[in-house]
């Protein structure tokens, strides 16, 4: 199964980046402005996907790590940077989460604000 097509594909991950981050794709075979990104960030072409969060001033929020293509792992990704960058997280990020953490992922709990 492609990255896309499995966490990337969880309707509360996709809600979550396009709500709570500002997500952007570099592809990692291409000429150009994308092939200047992979160096600046010293990401090898041709590379598996890797998830990177950065600030506003292009700065890792958390440090780089690859082979972070499951479920569990993307949400614990996407929580350390939200955490790390302290935003507003909403009340339903924080119960996928932690029951993500727990193993949990097959029943989601929601809550209104």
């Amino acid at each position: 199964m492609a990255f896309g097509e499995g966490p990337l594909s969880h309707p509360l991950v996709v809600e979550a980046a396009e709500t709570l981050f500002h997500p952007v794709g570099i592809r990692n075979n291409v000429e150009g402005y994308e092939r200047e990104v992979l160096e600046r960030y010293k990401e090898p072409v041709w590379n598996n996907p890797v998830m990177r969060f950065v600030d506003a001033k292009g700065q890792d929020v958390v440090p780089r790590r690859d082979r972070q293509w499951n479920l569990p792992d993307v949400i614990a990704r996407m929580d350390a940077a939200l955490r790390a960058s302290s935003p507003p997280v909403p009340a339903w990020w924080r119960l996928l989460a932690d029951e993500s953490a727990s193993g949990d992922v097959d029943v989601a709990r929601f809550a209104m604000t």
